[in-house]
This record gives structure tokens, C-alpha cells and sequence, in this order.
């Protein structure tokens, strides 16, 4: 570990667990009586349910309950912000995986059986499966109200004088979904209570959300509904809202049956029915000046949400402000359409929309430094934001903007950009089958949530000190791998004053802390650790003050606690943590604190796309060398390094591991991952096909910076880091495979076949 950060040192507090294969996961959660719960989802992504018999499953042995959209003990209707999705098909189909029949049988032998006994006829309706064609008149409707769901804007400017520009960019970007491939797929465990509340167990990144929908579903008051996250094996945002729909199926069947109802997702099921990455296709044109000067942009993204709209507007509200990138320019249109189309069901993922039109900016300006003759690096520092020119797309001003120039420096220099590029151009004619090429990318984004979901921009704590001097803290925020518990601990240990290993956490249970919003957005050590802070600040005011007294010192000032020691400069002795919670104790002082944070109020016109859309930023970046060879069109990546904007570091194995996997996962999702898809059926769902990458397709090496400039609103001066480590990892990638082939690239996945097709004379051809 070469960033040790503000820990000590100690493992995660969930690595011994899951590393010795202890860690209690949803499929773990065994209860008395409990049934096993299957879905029986449509193979056809467009049509009407005709026919609909479930009498055999019903007969099957082992089968206690079958369940359609006629019997359902629930509210059918479940849209999360829009009113488009049903639990259950009534009549008409929209996507493949939508439910057809939900069954509760003794075994998961039992259950999966008796789906296969369902008979049902979808009639075949004409689908739409090109986002690009989807708001063309004769365009089938997927939607009653028609295909086009929201629109978002950004306005600055007049682009539009900027047409007689000596440079005009313009191309169309196809960026294609990905998905998240959890190690643990989706399921809950419902747990009916004798007095009618209800207990749910599941692998969440938003046990919040599921308590709210849940509620909703049943009819009841949220404080019925109590949720415990279970050790959640992955995320990247495919566990935040749609884990809300297999634990409404499992309550659903559990409400009929009076017992306890596991339901988890085969994989071949999860890939076709979760949530992706969203396809996107970007127009976008650029105007420069022949020196390399940026006048304007004109963007246009199209968005595929698939049949419902879920979360799509929320990730498209971030994909529309992200459309320019860390740059100054002073002219910019971005229409940013979410669009319904047959296809897989778009959701959150690593990034949030960032990523897909990164790619876009990022070519761009690529092609404009090449067109002027400049290196990339320098086409950046000429246009990218800085104290000088500190204002962002969105015309706020950046109070850390003179990071951005500091990032480009140390990426330059420690990835041996200059060093790189010369060998790669010594070698073009060494070899005529293989072909290197180094590209970068750079990229800005708001740690926090949009403006847009800023009344869940909170974070609730519980720390309760015992009477040993042990320290118990709940939260509300997840963590599913990332490492938020450990970042919590450190947090908690260095504002008491004491060492990690006397800090014990656990997952979220909805009962113990209050709702804190989902954990995305890289907001967690921010939201969280701030309230871990506020619970801390609360209970030092408590603890100084009886330190004071022991120490002799009329006052808390110089009063300090470290290594669970309190000590003053002037004071002859010491005194321990231990003994100060004893005299707690004893005079019988509240031992716990509910802490709090909620980020500041921000104003934002989203007619322009104008005004604070986050309360802070990050920068981060990644230069990627890569090796194809053209006979086969395949990529290796030889060398990647990422720069990170980080605040502070907090729990440096964690950091490092942040980086490491979003790397390979961005890596994954530039060169291999492709959803193959056929009229909107998953041709691939499974990893024998849809390839992530393995162990062995990991770069040589990865180098990472940190640059720790402390941000005031985060805890001790940190700033979120999950997901800017993927976000620039496909465009820089882009820009590699760009350079090595000496050609234009405007999609991803760059699938071998791709690349094949991209070394032949030929116009490249769309995907």
C-alpha cells in the first residue's frame, strides 16, 4: 500500500468474513417454514398477453401459491417516479423479463419446475429496438403517451454563432450498455411478523428505497416495514433501485402464504430483467479557432431507457451537465432525450451516465488536438477549466478549479506520456500486424447528488460508546464491497480520538438509523462520514470536558485524544479513553449520539442547465497504453494510470482497491462486455458469452496518483472517489485504440470484431 491515508493500517472490518467464506449473504438467510419464490418473465419484448393458464403449476407438487396479475395482494402499479411500470403483465408486454407469474413452492426444485407448467401466449407486437428511430412518426409506441419520457438542457451562451467557426468537429457516438455482473445476484428473504409489520432481508444499495416501495405496495406505513441489508455481494448501481421489484414479488407471495419467501434471481434471469448501463448514442458538434481555442458545442444525447423509466431521467440528469467535460467554454446547447424503446431496462451504473458521453467529449478532443497539431495534453490545459478560468458548464464557479491543471501535470509526468509516445512512433513500422497507441482521457464530476435529487442528499449515524470503551456506529449508508464500512471506522476513530479496531460497524437496518438516501453517486464517505463526524462532535462535548477535569485544565481547550489517550501540554499526566467512559458512565451521561448531515441548499434553473448543480466536484483522468493486433482485433492493455482528485485519502487499501477495480471494469466495459441483443432478448446471459475481463486480462500495471487537497465540506477534508475511477477509463481507451490504429473511433465496446472491421480502408461501420 503506497497511500496509507488517515487509517492505521487495520484490515476492512468485512474482509476476514468474506475472505474465510463467514459472510452471511441473502441466499444464506434460512427461517423456519420458509418457501422459495420464482419468476415466470415473457420471452418476447413486444406484445399482449393473450392467454394466461397456471392451473398445472398450481397442482405441481410442492407448490403453495401462484400468483398473477388477477390475484395479486398488492398495488400493481410500481413506476418509482414515473407511473409506467406494472409488478405483473396485465395484458401488455414491453420488455423481455417482464413478470408474467410469481410461485411459491416448498423447494427451489419445486418452484422452478412448476414455472415451466405455466402456459401463456404473447402475440408479437413491433417493437422498438433503435434508440435513433424510436421519436420517428410511424415509430411503434412502447408508451401510451409515447416514447419521448423527459428532456434536459443545457443552455450557454449562443452556439449558434459559433457555425462559421475555421474548425467544425462533428460526429455521432454509438456507446453501448453494460452490465454490472455483481458476484451476488438480485434477492430478498420476506419475513411476515405475527402483528403485521414485516422484516425484509436483502442485498440492497438503497434499503430505504425497498422500505418505501414495499410500503407502498402493502398499503402500509413506512414504519411497518423494517429492511436489513444483508453483506451485499456487488452493486455499481444495479442494487440500487431495482432490488425494490424481486422484494415486492417476494412479499407479494409471502402475503398469501403466511411464511417466509426467498426469492433469488438465477443469473440468466437477473442479466435479462435488472437493470444496464444505458445505451446512448451523442451527436455532437464542436467549433474551435485554428489555434485549438474552444468557441462552442452542440450536443445531443439520446438516451435508452427501455420500457420504464425507473431511474433513467435521474442518470440522464447527470449525463446532460457531464455532455462538455472540465472544460471553459462559453457557448454550449445540450439536449439530453430519455427515450422508451423494447429493449434492456436502463438503470444506474458506476458513473451514472458520465462514462458514455466522456467517450463522446473526449474523442473530440482528441481530434481537435491533432487537427491543430497539438498534444492532447495541451489541448486540455488550452480549454480545461483553471483559477483563471474557473467556470464550469453549468456557470458556477469552481472553488477547486486550479486542480484540474495539477492533475494534467502529474498524469503527464508519471505516466510517461512524452517518453511513451516517441517509442510508440519509433516502433510504427516494426511490425505490420501489431500496432500500439497511448491515449488520455479527463473528466469532472459531482460527487454528491444532482440538484435534482438534493432532498436525499442526507446521511443519519448512531455511535454508541460502551461502558468497556468500545464503540458500536449504524449507518445509513451501504456497503456492498467498496469498502464504506472501513471508511466509516477510520472516520469514527479519528474524531474520537481512538484506534480502529474499538470501532465495530454493521450493514444498514431501516430501524436503527434514519433514511440517508441512496448510496450512489460517490456521496457515501461524504454523507455518511460527515454524520459519523456530527455523532462524534456530540459526544466529545461530553468526553472533553470530564478529560478537563481528570487533567487539571480549568477548560477543553489543548485538550486532545489520540491513540484513546487524552493528554493537554501543560497537564503532568494522562488519562484514558477508558476511564473517561467509565466517569461518563458513572454520572450517568448519555453514552450515544444520533449524528447528521445534509448537504447545503443550492439554486439551479433546469430550463438552462444553469446554476450550482453540485455542492462540490472531482477531477480525475487515465492514460491507457494499449497493443492491437490487427489479424485478430484484439486489444491488450499494456499500462494504465489514473490521477484522482481525492480530498483526503480515508482508508488508503480501500483507495487503492477503488482504483484497481474500476480500471478493470472500465476496461471491461471498452473492450469485451457487448449485449448482444435480438429484438430486445438477451442473446448472452451468462459469462461463458458476455465477457468480463479475467485475471489475465489486467494491465501489466496500474499506477495511481491521489492528489490530496483538502475539500471543506468533506469529512476530514475527503471527497468521494468510486466512481470518477471508471468514468474515463472507456475514452481514454478509445483514444488509445484511436491512436494506435491512426483512425477515428466513435463506439464502444471495441469488441475484436470491431477492431478488425476499423483496420480495413473502409468508412468504419456503425454498430
Amino acid at each position: 500500500m503506497t497511500h496509507p491515508g488517515l487509517n492505521s493500517g487495520a484490515p476492512r472490518p468485512d474482509a476476514a468474513a468474506k475472505a474465510m467464506g463467514r459472510a452471511r449473504y441473502c441466499a444464506d438467510v434460512q427461517l423456519t417454514g420458509m418457501l422459495h419464490g420464482v419468476i415466470v418473465p415473457s420471452p418476447v419484448s413486444s406484445g399482449i398477453l393473450s392467454e394466461l393458464d397456471v392451473s398445472a403449476a398450481e397442482a405441481a407438487p410442492g407448490v403453495v401459491a401462484v400468483l398473477t396479475a388477477s390475484n395479486l395482494p398488492g398495488n400493481n402499479r410500481i413506476g418509482l417516479i414515473f407511473d409506467d411500470q406494472p409488478l405483473l403483465v396485465t395484458d401488455r408486454v414491453r420488455m423481455a423479463g417482464d413478470r408474467i407469474a410469481l410461485i411459491a413452492a416448498t423447494t427451489p426444485e419445486a418452484a422452478q419446475r412448476a414455472a415451466r407448467l405455466v402456459k401463456f401466449i404473447v402475440d408479437p407486437l413491433p417493437g422498438v429496438h433503435d434508440v435513433r428511430r424510436a421519436l420517428d412518426e410511424k415509430s411503434p409506441l412502447v408508451q401510451e403517451q409515447g416514447n419521448l419520457l423527459k428532456e434536459f438542457f443545457v443552455k450557454r451562451g449562443a452556439p449558434q454563432t459559433c457555425r462559421d467557426a475555421d474548425i467544425v468537429l462533428e460526429d455521432e457516438f454509438v456507446i453501448g450498455g453494460q452490465e454490472h455482473a455483481y458476484l451476488e445476484t438480485q434477492g430478498t428473504v420476506a419475513e411476515p411478523q405475527p402483528d403485521g409489520t414485516w422484516v425484509l432481508h436483502s442485498t440492497t444499495q438503497c434499503p430505504f428505497y425497498i422500505r418505501g416501495r414495499v410500503a407502498r405496495f402493502l398499503g402500509l406505513p413506512i414504519s411497518a416495514v423494517r429492511v436489513r441489508q444483508t453483506v451485499t455481494g456487488g452493486g455499481f448501481g444495479g442494487k440500487e433501485d431495482y432490488p425494490d421489484e424481486p422484494a415486492m414479488c417476494a412479499v407479494a407471495l409471502a402475503k398469501v402464504t403466511g411464511r417466509p419467501v426467498s426469492l433469488i434471481l438465477p443469473r440468466g434471469q437477473d442479466m435479462q430483467m435488472s437493470t444496464k448501463r444505458h445505451a446512448m448514442v451523442v451527436r455532437h458538434k464542436l467549433y474551435a479557432n485554428l489555434d485549438g481555442r474552444i468557441r462552442g458545442v452542440e450536443i445531443q444525447v439520446l438516451v435508452d431507457a427501455g420500457a420504464y423509466g425507473g431511474l433513467s431521467t435521474v442518470v440522464a440528469e447527470r449525463a446532460n451537465i457531464s455532455s462538455v467535460g472540465p472544460y471553459d467554454i462559453e457557448h454550449v446547447s445540450v439536449l439530453t432525450q430519455v427515450i422508451y424503446t423494447n429493449n434492456l431496462f436502463g438503470g444506474p451504473y458506476r458513473g451514472f451516465g458520465a462514462p458514455q458521453v466522456a467517450a463522446a467529449h473526449e474523442a473530440q478532443m482528441d481530434r481537435l488536438a491533432r487537427t491543430v497539431g497539438l498534444d492532447p495534453f495541451e489541448i486540455r490545459r488550452l480549454n480545461g477549466v483553471s483559477a483563471k478560468h474557473p467556470e464550469f458548464t453549468s456557470g458556477e464557479t469552481l472553488a477547486q478549479a486550479h486542480l484540474y491543471g495539477q492533475l494534467l501535470d502529474r498524469l503527464e509526468a508519471e505516466s510517461g506520456w512524452k517518453r511513451e509516445k516517441a517509442a510508440i512512433a519509433a516502433s510504427r513500422d516494426a511490425d505490420p500486424d501489431v500496432c500500439e497507441g497511448i491515449g488520455l482521457a479527463t473528466i469532472i464530476y459531482g460527487v454528491n447528488l444532482h440538484w435534482g435529487g438534493s432532498r436525499l442528499d442526507r446521511g443519519g449515524a448512531y455511535v454508541l460508546i460502551q461502558a468497556d470503551g468500545t464503540v458500536n456506529v449504524a449507518v445509513g449508508i451501504t456497503e456492498m464491497g467498496q469498502g464504506a464500512l472501513a471508511a466509516m471506522r477510520t472516520i469514527c476513530a479519528a474524531a474520537l480520538g481512538i484506534d480502529e479496531t474499538r470501532v465495530q460497524i454493521t450493514e444498514v437496518d431501516t430501524a436503527l438509523v434514519p433514511d440517508s438516501g441512496p448510496t450512489v453517486a460517490s456521496r457515501a464517505t461524504v454523507s455518511g462520514g460527515n454524520a459519523v463526524v456530527d455523532a462524534a462532535r456530540q459526544l466529545n462535548e461530553r468526553l472533553l470536558p470530564l478529560a478537563a477535569g481528570k487533567l487539571g485544565r480549568p477548560g477543553i481547550d489543548g485538550v486532545v485524544c489520540k491513540g484513546g489517550v487524552y493528554s493537554h501540554p501543560e497537564a503532568a499526566g494522562t488519562v484514558t479513553f477508558e476511564e473517561i467512559v467509565a466517569l461518563l458512565y458513572g454520572r450517568r451521561q448519555n453514552p450515544g449520539a444520533l449524528g447528521w448531515f445534509s448537504a447545503p441548499d443550492r439554486v439551479y434553473d433546469p430550463a438552462t442547465g444553469q446554476g450550482s448543480a453540485y455542492a462540490f466536484y472531482t477531477f480525475g483522468g487515465h492514460v491507457v497504453r494499449v497493443r492491437v493486433d490487427r489479424a485478430t482485433g484484439q486489444v491488450t492493455v499494456r499500462e494504465v494510470t489514473a490521477a484522482h482528485d481525492v480530498g483526503r485519502v480515508i482508508h488508503g487499501l480501500s483507495a487503492e482497491g477503488q482504483v484497481h477495480g474500476g480500471v478493470v471494469q472500465g476496461l471491461g466495459w471498452a473492450l469485451t462486455e457487448e449485449l448482444k441483443l435480438d429484438g430486445g432478448h438477451l442473446k448472452n446471459p451468462g459469462f461463458t458469452d458476455y465477457l468480463i475481463p479475467t485475471s489475465m486480462d489486467i494491465p501489466e500495471k496500474i499506477n495511481i496518483i491521489f492528489l490530496e487537497e483538502p475539500e471543506p465540506q468533506g469529512p476530514f477534508g475527503a471527497k468521494g472517489l468510486g466512481e470518477p475511477t471508471f468514468i474515463s477509463v472507456g475514452a481514454a481507451t478509445l483514444n488509445a485504440v484511436a491512436h494506435a490504429l491512426g483512425r477515428e473511433v466513435s463506439c464502444l465496446p471495441l469488441t475484436p470484431e470491431r477492431v478488425v472491421q476499423l483496420t480495413r480502408p473502409e468508412p468504419e461501420e456503425r454498430p
